[in-house]
């Protein structure tokens, strides 16, 4: 069926390899606070990380602002693009805090508490497959109503 306006699936990709980078942060800021051995070199790591993520969001907000038609509300894109940078950049935080205090010795709650951080954008990727399966089952519908309207148009 051809579409009068077109879909732009980028961003979903876009914001698959944002969570996964976040996930790739936060999972090392975990196994540094786990097992601290190593750690400078892991922390480099993590900040690498880091710049990647401001990497992304960067091309996200440049493409939002070249593309006319979105999948959703420009305002939520920007919103969701910021908020996903920001829990990067507290990830980073951490770790740099790590090195300028010495902190050779975290607590064992410390990654407990970055556990939390992993489950966030798992959750996200799940909820996005969710919405393009809904989306998916909506364009159906359509479909269904416009078959629906030709079969009432030909019976009129």
């Amino acid at each position: 069926m051809f579409r009068l306006i077109p879909r732009e699936p980028k961003f979903f990709r876009m914001f698959a390899e944002v969570s996964q980078n976040l996930t790739e942060g936060a999972l090392l800021l975990q196994n540094i606070l786990k097992s601290p051995a190593n750690m400078a070199t892991r922390l480099d790591r993590l900040q690498e990380i880091e710049h990647r993520g401001d990497d992304l969001t960067h091309s996200i907000i440049t493409t939002l602002n070249q593309t006319f038609i979105t999948p959703f509300d420009r305002e939520d894109i920007h919103r969701l693009t910021s908020s996903l940078d920001d829990v990067l950049d507290f990830v980073n935080s951490a770790g740099v805090r790590l090195r300028l205090y010495r902190i050779d010795a975290p607590p064992p709650v410390a990654s407990e508490l970055a556990g939390f951080i992993v489950q966030d954008p798992i959750r996200l990727i799940k909820m996005k497959e969710l919405y393009e399966v809904l989306e998916s089952a909506t364009d159906k519908a359509e479909d269904a109503a416009n078959v629906l309207e030709a079969v009432a148009l030909k019976s009129a």
